[in-house]
């Protein structure tokens, strides 16, 4: 795998939403990841119904000990994540194939990423565990039950 970029859901990937705070090996993984000069972006979904604006997200990401790590942070309120994630893709400038996506929901940016050429991989935690991958989604080129196991994979 000739990795380039990782692009990184935030909520419940690196963002407990629920507990309001970073997931406890979200920093240390993502230091490694810049260490080994991975371009390192953000792709998230506000919640405008649950309260949870594009500005608000922005801020909460921004005011993160993480957001020192970030090359490129894309906040959106759009139902679906794949706008989002092209327009990362495009101001990466880089082959899709060099695009390491990661996120803890297969109907997502797993989705995408496998539609799309990129390898994908799976944070198997959470709520969103037991939503298996499917002739839809498409199989996860890796799963991974922490964040810091990314660091073995790439």
């Amino acid at each position: 795998m000739n990795i380039k970029a990782i692009i990184f859901d935030w909520g419940r990937t690196l963002f407990d939403i629920d507990l309001k705070k970073e997931i406890y090996d979200s920093g240390d993984t993502l230091s490694y990841c810049k260490q080994k000069g991975y371009k390192i972006c953000v792709a998230s979904l506000a919640r405008p119904l649950t309260g949870d604006s594009t500005e608000e997200r922005k801020n909460q990401i921004k005011n993160s000990s993480l957001y020192k790590y970030l090359d490129i942070l894309e906040v959106t309120d759009e139902k679906e994540k794949d706008e989002i994630l092209n327009r990362l893709v495009e101001k990466l400038d880089i082959q899709r194939e060099e695009i390491l996506i990661v996120d803890d929901r297969v109907v997502k940016s797993i989705k995408y990423g496998n539609k799309n050429g990129h390898p994908t991989v799976w944070l198997k935690s959470g709520p969103f565990a037991n939503e298996l991958p499917d002739l839809e989604t498409g199989i996860p080129t890796f799963t991974i039950e922490t964040l810091s196991e990314l660091k073995t994979l790439i």
